[in-house]
């Protein structure tokens, strides 16, 4: 007979305890085969420090309260890496890429983004258009007969909503075609 499992979901008492969960689930966040690069970063908040499969440098950022929160110190941690690149460079050589002209730089530009909170954070539509590299996970702490585990879920970028199109803004007119002779007219006036 097979041992009943007793599954609840359970409150995280500090983002420290995420941050470690999340750790122990890189495999399934970032792919088989990533690199830690850190789990202590000197900033404000909780971040991991890490290239995945395909060496693309990420910083993951966890607060087991608000999504809000985990951007906003993600965003003061990135900028704090941007100001500190020789630092970065003797601690983390991995983060870099020789260019072959200007000697290594600090791949910032293809750094993914990833948030992990129980709630996503606010603007979600907004900000996968101003951050195409950013990755929203929504983390719940369950405890399975006595264990602590994480159920981590993607938040899912919403499709329907798309930019309008500007040429189309008129709701008088089907195409942007050209002024009519008489509209001509009436704005020489």
């Amino acid at each position: 007979m097979a041992t009943p499992m007793h599954i609840r979901q359970i409150p995280l008492s500090t983002s420290q305890l995420l941050l470690e969960l999340v750790q122990e689930s890189l495999d399934h966040i970032l792919g088989t085969g990533h690199t830690l690069i850190s789990n202590k970063l000197p900033y404000a908040g909780h971040h991991l420090l890490a290239l995945d499969p395909q060496d693309t440098p990420c910083l993951l950022s966890c607060d087991n309260r608000d999504g809000g929160h985990a951007l906003l110190s993600a965003l003061a941690a990135m900028e704090g890496l941007a100001e500190n690149r020789g630092w970065l460079y003797r601690l983390y050589p991995g983060m870099f890429r020789n260019d072959g002209q200007h000697g290594s730089t600090l791949r910032l530009e293809s750094m993914r983004l990833i948030i992990l909170a129980p709630t996503a954070p606010p603007g979600g539509d907004y900000l996968y258009r101003a951050f195409p590299r950013l990755d929203c996970f929504l983390t719940h702490a369950l405890e399975i007969n006595g264990e602590i585990g994480l159920y981590i879920e993607p938040h899912r970028r919403q499709t329907g909503a798309q930019a309008p199109d500007h040429a189309t803004l008129n709701p008088f007119r089907t195409s942007p075609a050209a002024l009519t002779a008489e509209e001509e007219a009436s704005l020489r006036g």
